[in-house]
C-alpha cells in the first residue's frame, strides 16, 4: 500500500469517527430578549433534528428526557426547549410579563430558526405534546418547507367544545350512577374555566371516569399546586378558547401523525379524530393508543417513541 492510499484509508476513518460522533450538550441561547435553555442529545450529530415541544404551559421535561425521548437519541438528534417561564429558562431569568401565546409562538419560530443554523438543515421533525401542539401546529402551518413532519400528541383542537363535552359526558355520567359529590362539585364549572379549582375539579372527575382513584385529601394536595401554576399561567391559559383548529388550520403542506389516547377527555379523543379526518395534508396517519389518557408521555412514552421511530424513520 503507497503513502497516497494510507493517508486516504486513514481518512476514511477519521470521516467515519466524525460522522457517528454522539452529541450530548446543553446551551443557554438569546430567545425572544432573554437566555432560553436547550438541550441536545443523539447517538450521531448527523442524525435527523427532532424538537420536542413539552406540554402545559410551563411544564419542562428536558430534567427527566430519558424517560421520554431516550430511544429516539438513537435515530435523532433530539432537541428539548425549556420554554418561556419553563425548567431551567425560568431559573435563567428574572420574573417578566406574563407570556401570551403570540411571544411564545414567536420564541418557537426563533429556537427553529437557530437550530436550522447551528446543524446546517433545511428541515427538522417537530413533536409536540399537549400544549406544545399549539407551537407545533404554528411552526408547520407556517414553516411547511422547514418542518419536515410534525408528531401531534394528544393535540388541542377545541379546548372550548371538548371540556363543555367532558362536563356533559361527567354530569350524565355521575347523575346517572347517583354520586352526589361529583355532580355538585361539577355544578360548580363554569366554561372557560373562572379559577384553578374549577380546572381541578374537572381533572378530578376525569380520572375517577376513567377508573382511578381521587379522594378529598387529594384533592387539597392538588389544589395548591393548580391554585400556584394558575397564577402564572391562566392568562395565557385562557387564550387557548380561541383556538378552533378545524377553522384556522384546515390544511398542512407537511405530513402530519397524531397520537390520541382513547380515554383522554382533556383534548377530547372524538374532537381529535374529527379534526384529522377532516384535515388535508400531503400524508397523515392517526394512531390510537389503548386504555390510556391524556397524559400519554408518561403513560405510554415508550410507544410514543417506537411509533416514531417506525414511521418517521421509514419515510
Amino acid at each position: 500500500m503507497n503513502i497516497k492510499s494510507i493517508l486516504l484509508f486513514l481518512m476514511c476513518i477519521t470521516l467515519q469517527k466524525v460522522t457517528a460522533k454522539e452529541i450530548d450538550t446543553t446551551a443557554t441561547i438569546s430567545i425572544g430578549g432573554i437566555q432560553q435553555y436547550i438541550s441536545i442529545k443523539g447517538k450521531s450529530i448527523d442524525s435527523p433534528i427532532l424538537l420536542y415541544l413539552h406540554g402545559g404551559p410551563g411544564a419542562a421535561v428536558s430534567s427527566h428526557s430519558d424517560k421520554v425521548t431516550q430511544q429516539l437519541e438513537a435515530h435523532f438528534v433530539v432537541v428539548h426547549w425549556d420554554q418561556r417561564g419553563s425548567g431551567k429558562t425560568k431559573e435563567l431569568n428574572k420574573p417578566d410579563a406574563l407570556p401570551t401565546i403570540e411571544v411564545m409562538k414567536q420564541d418557537a419560530e426563533e429556537v427553529l430558526s437557530h437550530l436550522l443554523t447551528r446543524f446546517n438543515r433545511k428541515q427538522i421533525v417537530v413533536l409536540g405534546n399537549s400544549w406544545g401542539t399549539v407551537l407545533g401546529f404554528h411552526l408547520a402551518e407556517k414553516f411547511p418547507k422547514k418542518v419536515s413532519d410534525f408528531i401531534a400528541v394528544s393535540p388541542i383542537v377545541n379546548h372550548t367544545k371538548s371540556q363543555k363535552m367532558a362536563l356533559e359526558l361527567l354530569h350524565n355520567h355521575f347523575n346517572k350512577n347517583k354520586n352526589i359529590k361529583a355532580v355538585a362539585q361539577l355544578n360548580t364549572v363554569k366554561i372557560p374555566f373562572e379559577d384553578a379549582e374549577q380546572m381541578l375539579i374537572l381533572h378530578r372527575w376525569e380520572t375517577v371516569y376513567n377508573g382511578s382513584d381521587f379522594s378529598d385529601e387529594q384533592f387539597k394536595q392538588y389544589l395548591s399546586y393548580f391554585k400556584g401554576w394558575s397564577s402564572q399561567w391562566m392568562p395565557l391559559y385562557q387564550q387557548l378558547y380561541r383556538i378552533d383548529l378545524e377553522k384556522q388550520v384546515p390544511d398542512l403542506e407537511c405530513p402530519l401523525y397524531v397520537l390520541i389516547g382513547d380515554k383522554d377527555l382533556t383534548t377530547h379523543h372524538e374532537l381529535t379524530k374529527a379534526y384529522f379526518d377532516a384535515l388535508k395534508a400531503p400524508q397523515k396517519e392517526l394512531f390510537w393508543l389503548e386504555d390510556v389518557g391524556h397524559n400519554i408521555p408518561g403513560i405510554a412514552g415508550d410507544k410514543i417513541q417506537e411509533i416514531v421511530i417506525k414511521n418517521i424513520m421509514n419515510d
